[in-house]
């Protein structure tokens, strides 16, 4: 019986997402004819639907330490990664608009890949080491351009709930857009979405984000290991304080 509730509510909450999204997109499809900025009025109600989405899903979200995002500036928010759902809950909980990096092959998708270039999402192919870097240098140019990124730098979703390795491409954007970082920490959606299962748990459904006090780098064109090894071991280690502690 546990099993079939759980069935009935994933099928539920895809719905509900998925019905909420096309409609979003087609409001903004003609909402926006002959508009230049798509992107912001893009993310903006992305972020509204989302919302609603998750409360009719009756996920509650717990957003601490909001205040410690920086105002009137664009930023890195760097997270650990548990659950498909990350960036969905990410749009609910963040409140402000934001880029973040998806697999190229999303891109490819018929009206989803278009949605994902309107709304300023960056695609990446990690297998690709050239590919990798030049979408790198894509989310450096868009924080110089006033766009905060959301940022998963374990790579992929934890199975456990641990916080894995940080990639060493996070140190390069940190290093060269010179924008502050805001430490993220994600809890709940892995027990709500597990990465190796379909199904959704509607007993799990209480999500907490922490928001750390942002870190500042000095911004450094040239590659510097050393530098970028440190920054690397603060940005996660703040991550992990708000992760455990």
């Amino acid at each position: 019986m546990k099993k079939l509730f759980q069935i009935i509510y994933t099928l539920y909450a895809w719905a509900t997402l998925s019905i909420l999204w096309v409609t979003g997109y087609f409001i903004l499809i003609f909402s926006t004819l002959g508009v230049k900025d798509k992107e912001s009025r893009y993310n903006a109600l992305e972020r509204k639907l989302t919302r609603i989405a998750f409360r009719l899903m009756g996920v509650t979200i717990d957003a601490q330490g909001v205040e410690n995002i920086p105002l009137h500036e664009p930023v890195i928010f760097v997270s650990n990664h548990q659950s498909f759902f990350d960036i969905k809950l990410s749009l609910a909980a963040i409140p402000r608009n934001f880029s973040f990096i998806s697999k190229d092959i999303i891109f490819k998708i018929p009206f989803l890949g278009r949605y994902m270039r309107v709304s300023g999402h960056i695609g990446i192919r990690r297998s690709k080491e050239r590919d990798a870097y030049n979408a790198l240098c894509a989310v450096v140019r868009k924080l110089k351009g006033g766009k905060s990124v959301v940022f998963f730098p374990e790579g992929t979703r934890s199975e456990n709930g641990k916080l894995g390795q940080f990639k060493r491409g996070i140190s390069m954007v940190v290093l060269r857009s010179g924008r502050k970082v805001v430490p993220t920490a994600i809890m709940g959606s892995g027990n709500f979405l597990a990465k190796n299962s379909f199904l959704c748990n509607p007993e799990k459904r209480n999500v907490c984000f922490r928001f750390g006090k942002p870190l500042e780098f000095s911004t450094v064109e040239k590659e510097d290991r050393a530098l970028s090894k440190d920054v690397l071991i603060k940005i996660r280690g703040e991550v992990s304080k708000l992760l455990y502690n």
